[in-house]
């Protein structure tokens, strides 16, 4: 099935704020998984993130929303992003960043597109540039599409379901800059 993206005239402005509110999801989502990966420095620190990122996971996603990673794009194999809803997401997400021994996270959410399938259904797409800082300083880069399906709940457009897909990866070795440092102007 091919998602239709194409913005209606006749319905841009009475969707506009659908398309903002689906938007947003998107964007307390990111918000919710930067709590978590920035904040792994120490025990209590992190069991205060995780109650954070649960709180924002909430506003983001329904009760039972379903998360699937996909490592290797598209047409790679998926494993489930924890069992379900905003508290085992929240867990997953913590776990799998301690797996990999993230030490900071950046998801900046862009491109974000719409396409109505009913009066309070949608799909939308988005791109994530993912940063992730490794604790020996070196930086992972990993470009990241996520597909949604997404519900109108009690009022709130949430993501119902959400297919992560990881199109690459890069690592980078870290290096400290000195910004006073006249030789880095060029």
């Amino acid at each position: 099935m091919k998602d239709d993206f194409t913005i209606r005239t006749d319905e841009s402005e009475a969707r506009a704020a659908d398309r903002l509110g689906i938007a947003d999801a998107a964007y307390i989502y990111g918000s919710a998984v930067d709590v978590i990966g920035n904040n792994r420095t120490s025990e209590n620190g992190e069991k205060q993130a995780l109650a954070e990122a649960t709180v924002l996971f909430a506003q983001a996603l329904t009760p039972d929303a379903q998360l699937s990673l996909f490592l290797a794009g598209p047409s790679g194999k998926s494993q489930p992003l924890g069992a379900g809803g905003p508290e085992e997401t929240a867990k997953a997400v913590s776990a799998y960043f301690e797996a990999y021994g993230y030490v900071g996270t950046m998801h900046p959410v862009s491109n974000v597109r719409v396409s109505f399938t009913g009066p309070d259904t949608a799909v939308s797409t988005c791109q994530i540039p993912c940063y992730h800082w490794l604790a020996d300083d070196r930086m992972l880069l990993a470009p990241v599409s996520y597909r949604d399906e997404m519900v109108r709940f009690d009022g709130v457009w949430k993501i119902a379901k959400r297919s992560i897909y990881a199109m690459r990866f890069w690592v980078a070795e870290g290096y400290t800059p000195d910004p006073f440092d006249p030789s880095l102007l060029r």
